[in-house]
């Protein structure tokens, strides 16, 4: 029999204490008893039958009240905290007042909980929609990232300027120390990319083929450990070569995209940058609804979450590191950060996310979505082609980790979002018409008879996998952890 007593210590915090009467307690002793008998060798008796006197004279008499103690307050906690309906969100803190044959056991354990959080009215948000146009200059732009795509470069027995590719050889020192891991070889650079420093571009203009340079500059102030620093640089230059652009004519437009004319290769890119343009905006108009939406309640934010989630963040960046050979200290490395820091600038952010995490799974025990079946495919498949994986193998690694929970509290929150987001007035955006036109929006009048059921056959109900209750955070201390992937 547990006895439990909750006392609130503030908003994300409680202190329990926890009374255990002395037969549970004996029988935690006895328990103990049995496995050290197993574990000691006493000549004149069998494994795990020496009485429990000599196993004290042996072990010492604490040996067995420490094990029982060991053993047991885990299975006394867990068992109060079910009693009592209480959600922790981190490891107790723990200190035992008794733990005694006779008199049972006394402790109490402090531990951060989820805080109760009240939704506010998600309806009546005033946003506006971001700038949505295009760029004046924008196509042309991506007309010239196309000629250099398609340029011919071509060997010259000329001194380099600005806009032509050199292969170099290129080392540096600093301190007098040469840095082997930022050397290259046979690299191609163009002059006046600002690429490595600016004084790079200064001393390649005017050289030739076999020109060897030796000069000194200031490393830019994000490379990993040295920025700022001064050093001096050694660059070998092998050749000299000279782009040539091809024409903006209709066989340029044939050759980069296979449409007849510039014209409709322009068209083809107005289109294509406008519905990117669209998409961004409509994504930074969802984000400014929630923005708004979170901004209406203040949550008092447990730190063991706040901590769970730069962990998180940690193990994603240390699987990324894995892909290039990396260890986690190697991607701080190269990020110019130590852990310490790493955790400290993470520390807003993920601050913001569990305030977000909080709000949406008490709006969605409100609004209680449902997750279809199709959903649950849609999910499994944007994973596979995010981790260009089939689909049956992401879905048996969700099964493997146990994330089914988690993966439906996904789809449970951002339904919370689009009902928060739907509910919104936002202010400017394309019109229907232009959603239509860019493919972002299906056209009402344009029906697919094929789709249609027959007249004397009524369509058939989707199945849906029923939530009821269940937060749209459940199952959140993991994510999908694909091996070897970028998740």
């Amino acid at each position: 029999m547990v006895k439990t007593t909750v006392e609130t210590v503030d908003e994300t915090t409680v202190e329990l204490t926890i009374e255990v009467e002395p037969k549970r307690v004996q029988q935690a002793f006895a328990k103990a008893a049995r496995e050290l008998a197993k574990q000691v060798s006493i000549p004149g008796f069998r494994p795990g039958k020496a009485p429990r006197r000599l196993l004290e004279q042996r072990l010492g008499e604490g040996a067995i009240a420490q094990a029982a103690l060991e053993d047991s307050l885990t299975d006394y906690y867990v068992d109060a905290l079910q009693h009592e309906e209480i959600d922790p969100v981190g490891q107790p803190k723990v200190e035992v007042d008794t733990f005694d044959e006779a008199e049972g056991c006394t402790f109490r354990a402090t531990v951060e909980v989820r805080p109760q959080v009240e939704p506010p009215d998600h309806t009546g948000i005033g946003v506006t929609f971001p700038d949505w146009d295009l760029p004046a200059d924008a196509i042309d732009e991506q007309l010239e990232q196309l000629r250099e795509r398609f340029a011919e470069v071509d060997e010259v027995e000329r001194p380099a300027t600005t806009g032509d590719l050199v292969t170099l050889d290129l080392k540096f020192e600093v301190d007098g120390e040469l840095i082997d891991d930022s050397s290259v070889d046979d690299a191609l650079y163009e002059v006046g990319s600002g690429g490595v420093t600016p004084k790079l571009d200064e001393e390649l203009v005017g050289v030739e083929a076999g020109a060897e340079l030796t000069y000194d500059d200031e490393l830019p102030e994000d490379f990993p450990e040295l920025g700022g620093k001064l050093a001096t640089f050694h660059v070998t230059v092998r050749d000299v070569r000279e782009k040539t652009l091809p024409e903006l004519d209709d066989d340029f437009a044939t050759s980069a995209s296979g449409l007849d004319t510039i014209e409709e290769l322009r068209a083809d890119l107005h289109t294509s940058l406008l519905r990117r343009k669209v998409v961004e905006a409509q994504h930074a108009a969802r984000a400014r609804v929630v923005e708004a939406y979170l901004a209406r309640v203040e949550v008092p934010l447990p730190e063991a979450m706040v901590e769970a989630e730069i962990d998180q963040q940690l193990q994603q960046l240390d699987m990324q590191g894995q892909q290039y050979g990396l260890d986690l200290e190697g991607m701080l490395a190269a990020q110019g950060k130590t852990l310490e820091e790493y955790r400290e600038s993470a520390r807003e952010g993920a601050r913001s996310k569990v305030k977000a995490t909080l709000v949406l799974d008490a709006l969605a025990q409100r609004l209680q979505p449902t997750v279809e079946m199709a959903e649950i495919e849609q999910e499994i498949l944007r994973h596979a082609e995010s981790n260009r994986m089939p689909p049956e193998q992401i879905a048996q690694i969700i099964q493997q980790q146990g994330h089914w929970p988690m993966l439906a509290g996904d789809i449970v929150r951002r339904k919370t979002i689009d009902a928060i987001v739907e509910a919104a007035e936002i202010d400017g955006g394309p019109s229907d018409e232009v959603l239509i036109e860019l493919g972002l929006r299906e056209d009402p009048d344009a029906v697919d008879e094929t789709d249609q059921p027959a007249a004397d056959e009524p369509a058939a109900d989707e199945p849906k996998l029923i939530v009821p209750g269940q937060s749209a955070g459940e199952g959140e201390g993991g994510r999908l952890i694909v091996p070897g992937q970028d998740t």
